[in-house]
């Protein structure tokens, strides 16, 4: 069966569950968003990982390890340096990329900002273990709490993509980075405009499943980049290399939909926040592989 067929039979699927108009219609909010995270908290952990990382895995071989969620802290480790002495991560969820990267870097101090209190529960009690990781509630769209040219490094991962204001975003990060300083972003994206139907489907179900209210074409993005003055000195296409996570999800939404009576009980008794990540994790895998979305590595310098 080919990719595009695939797609079609999936959401026919996916009508026999859910309303398709009514998730078609949703809107997406930064309300929105944090109910989702914190109705998400638990399912995050029995689902993915039980290492508080809510992000997809680095998979350079083609197989997932739950050592490929770590892929994203180690660029991050690159390019800190002996002189580095203050780290920022937005949209921390639950800070396990910070942590990772405090416990092996003492002498920097790592900061996390996230506007989930559910996610963040999570990293204020590990904090409690470690002295150079500070979390705390911050919006990325205004980061006021922190000084000018404070921080050597800003990260953030897989969480750029819930903003519709990212030209915001860029200039706050681009406000408290030093001189010479870095902002690595992993991310998601829309990959190409003219979509079939179902195509167009398949991607905003996939958004709703994510609280995404929309995926930005990378273009798009780096020419919001562009305009905020920073200089772009890596990208890389990780598409192929997230893949096996992706895959992961969508066996588990496969027994799911391969189930519909069950299925559509299981949906009228839980959040639509919960049951709708079924979407996601359902079409992910043929929208990369159809190369409607992609997935970046963009690492950007002041």
């Amino acid at each position: 069966m080919d990719n595009q067929s695939e797609i079609d039979k999936k959401l026919e699927k996916i009508k026999s569950v859910f309303a398709l108009n009514e998730i078609l219609m949703k809107n997406i909010n930064q309300e929105h968003i944090k109910k989702y995270y914190n109705i998400n908290k638990i399912p995050y952990s029995i689902f993915h990982t039980k290492k508080d990382f809510i992000h997809m895995g680095i998979s350079k071989d083609g197989k997932y390890k739950e050592g490929d969620l770590l892929e994203a802290a180690r660029t991050v480790e690159d390019y800190i340096k002996k002189s580095s002495k203050k780290i920022l991560e937005i949209a921390a969820g639950r800070g396990a990329n910070s942590i990772y990267l405090a416990k092996k870097h003492p002498k920097v101090n790592f900061y996390g900002s996230d506007i989930s209190k559910g996610q963040l529960d999570y990293a204020f009690k590990k904090a409690s273990k470690l002295s150079n990781f500070h979390p705390e509630f911050g919006d990325y769209h205004d980061l006021k709490k922190f000084d000018d040219a404070s921080f050597d490094i800003v990260f953030v991962i897989e969480a750029l993509c819930h903003s519709t204001k990212k030209e915001k975003v860029l200039k706050q990060v681009y406000r408290v980075l030093r001189k010479g300083g870095i902002f690595i972003i992993f991310d998601g994206y829309q990959n190409k405009n003219s979509l079939s139907e179902n195509e167009r489907i398949a991607l905003k179900l996939t958004e709703v499943g994510m609280a995404v209210e929309k995926f930005e074409s990378y273009n798009s993005f780096l020419s919001k980049v562009k305009k905020n003055k920073f200089k772009i000195i890596l990208e890389e296409d990780a598409s192929n290399y997230v893949l096996p996570t992706m895959n992961r999800f969508e066996r588990i939404a496969k027994i799911f939909f391969n189930h519909p009576i069950l299925a559509k009980f299981i949906s009228s008794v839980t959040p639509k926040a919960f049951t709708y990540n079924s979407l996601s994790g359902y079409l992910m895998p043929n929208l990369m592989i159809d190369n409607v979305t992609c997935y970046m590595i963009t690492i950007l310098k002041k």
